[in-house]
């Protein structure tokens, strides 16, 4: 029995030994985290109402009388944290930050399951300094919570999918369920699924009856007892947003605020190696051929979502999904981080497939060497645009409409770039560390 205990003990260290990079990782976006700022504005101070009022009254109610016009499931996850450290609005930001923090990992756990380790970590970082995920993250919106959840649920669904397990759909339908109740967004992750499931017919995974009643069945019961027994609106109320109600509309639309949001909230560097890494799978499609249902699962999730902000905007002028462009494609963001991480796992087939030496080497040498200073000047970039950005942050969709962020504390931190560069230089270690030690873990045991 005592060694069965050790054998589990040794296999438990061989295995977090690992996945040790993550832990750097975590804690740098955790400084660049607690040494930011917390914004508030209007609809983070409508959810602090919602969850204020859970806690007061038992049900998440606006000032318009009626419960906030969302799914409820976020505000009573943050009820008991208010309950045990206070309900004050600093308080629920650090809840947006834990959970801010939680998302990297669920990216790293997704990057490595479809990917590998390298390829999670690298987007796990990228993801950790972005501006668009850092100040989502000190600011009280239930946005991470979703995410967090959605992110586990694609995981669990994925590994589900690839065993045809019932037991593991049923695991992933709860977390569906949890993400889904928490913000409609969710619905966004399905996407990821059902492209999986066409593109992996060698995984034998067949949709039948039993198994979508299996996913299903614990969404739609949710959704019957609170929208049908508790919510003081129509039972549809989850569907029918007042987002799409809102009686203005913008007449005149930007034509490019997609870009334009996207540069502003995740700067350059990013989506120019997020096609790198698409052009390097079409050139060499032969030697990155197991790569190219991923590349799909990556662009059909983030043309989805793009999509479907674009019809609002372009199609019906509505004028939430036009100003809050940045929050309606936040569900993207982890894709685009993974399109760009594939880079380092790319590169290494490639140069792994070519003779040294050689003028193919020296061409792909290049390439990869391209695409890691893209990676390497992403993560500055973002480093650099959170030292300059410390009060109030605007993020536009053309020269006089934006997503705004007001300044409710300041940092706490006096001597903020000192602050930062010491967390840009943990993550960089954290990501090179595994490239040092593996070749002399080799030499050491050979």
């Amino acid at each position: 029995m005592l060694r069965g205990n050790q054998v589990e003990i040794k296999n438990l260290k061989t295995q977090l030994s690992g996945h040790y990079p993550i832990l750097g990782v975590l804690f740098a976006s955790f400084m660049v985290l607690t040494s930011t700022g917390s914004y508030f504005n209007w609809d983070s101070q409508l959810e602090f109402e919602a969850a204020s009022n859970v806690i007061a009254k038992g049900f998440p109610y606006v000032t318009t009388g009626l419960m906030i016009n969302q799914p409820p499931l976020g505000f009573y996850m943050d009820a008991p944290v208010f309950h045990v450290w206070g309900l004050s609005y600093l308080n629920g930001v650090g809840i947006a930050s834990t959970f801010g923090l939680g998302v990297v990992l669920a990216l790293y756990a997704l990057g490595t399951l479809l990917y590998d380790k390298r390829t999670g970590i690298v987007a796990a970082a990228l993801f950790g300094l972005v501006p668009w995920h850092v100040y989502i993250s000190r600011i009280f919106l239930i946005d991470n919570q979703f995410l967090f959840f959605g992110l586990l649920f694609l995981t669990a669904a994925i590994i589900a999918v690839k065993k045809n397990s019932e037991k593991l759909i049923l695991t992933a339908a709860i977390l569906f369920t949890v993400a889904f109740m928490t913000k409609l967004f969710t619905i966004f992750l399905l996407i990821p699924l059902l492209l999986t499931i066409f593109l992996r017919k060698d995984w034998n995974f067949k949709i039948t009856i039993r198994k979508a009643l299996i996913f299903l069945a614990p969404s739609i019961i949710l959704q019957a007892i609170w929208f049908g027994g508790f919510a003081n609106q129509n039972f549809l109320g989850v569907y029918f947003s007042s987002d799409f109600t809102h009686p203005e509309l913008v007449a005149n639309p930007s034509l490019l605020f997609l870009p334009v949001i996207f540069v502003k909230s995740a700067g350059w560097f990013l989506f120019v190696a997020g096609l790198l890494a698409l052009a390097l799978a079409a050139i060499y499609r032969k030697t990155l051929k197991k790569f190219l249902w991923l590349d799909a699962v990556c662009v059909g999730t983030i043309a989805a979502v793009t999509a479907v902000d674009l019809v609002f905007v372009l199609g019906f002028h509505l004028t939430v999904p036009y100003i809050s462009a940045f929050k309606y494609n936040y569900v993207a963001l982890p894709f685009f981080c993974l399109l760009a991480a594939s880079l380092i796992h790319k590169g290494s087939l490639l140069l792994g497939s070519v003779k040294r030496k050689t003028k193919e080497f020296y061409i792909r040498l290049g390439l990869v060497g391209f695409g890691v200073a893209l990676l390497f000047a992403s993560l500055l970039e973002s480093i650099l645009f959170l030292e300059k950005w410390t009060g109030f942050v605007a993020f536009g969709v053309d020269t006089v409409t934006y997503y705004g962020f007001n300044v409710f504390t300041e940092p706490v931190y006096t001597n903020l770039i000192l602050f930062h560069n010491a967390a840009f230089l943990l993550l960089i270690c954290s990501l090179a560390l595994p490239m040092l030690v593996r070749p002399l873990r080799k030499k050491l045991g050979s």
